[in-house]
């Protein structure tokens, strides 16, 4: 089953098994994340359109690189839809794991995304299927599966 995130303009559609931490504050920015029963992280920043999204990009991979060790990233170019306006695939350690992460920035009208999503190395592989459904949902085309409804409140 398949839950739904929805409050003011931002919606989204997430597995029922995993955890969603809804934003701390109703202004923007609002950060989101996602988080399934092994620790794989699905997270969105969400800024109003007015803002640079390469600048945002930016400053997300320098702060990274700041608080991970050995933090190392190559740009992509996603071949599936929608298409982010910059993305990498980063590795980095944190607590002695090797995580591996997919960092883009999409714009979208009234808003800029920045989407990370990252899990243990030998996890991402296995949940990229899921990742790339949840960031799909976010960005307005629906996942092929049905859904049960739910509102947060948050």
């Amino acid at each position: 089953m398949v839950k739904k995130y929805r409050q003011n303009l931002i919606q989204f559609s997430y597995p029922d098994n995993w955890e969603l931490q809804p934003p701390d504050r109703s202004e923007l920015p609002q950060e989101i994340s996602v988080e399934s029963p092994d620790g794989c992280l699905w997270i969105v920043t969400i800024f109003s359109a007015n803002h640079d999204p390469k600048k945002l990009f930016n400053e997300a991979l320098k702060t990274l690189g700041e608080n991970y060790q050995d933090f190392e990233y190559e740009s992509i170019k996603p071949e599936s839809e929608p298409k982010p306006e910059k993305a990498v695939m980063a590795n980095f350690f944190c607590l002695d794991f090797l995580i591996t992460a997919k960092i883009q920035v999409f714009v979208r009208r009234p808003f800029v995304y920045l989407v990370m999503q990252q899990a243990e190395n030998r996890l991402y592989d296995r949940s990229h299927a899921v990742f790339e459904a949840i960031t799909t949902s976010l960005l307005g085309s629906r996942p092929s599966e049905p859904t049960h409804d739910t509102v947060s409140d948050s």
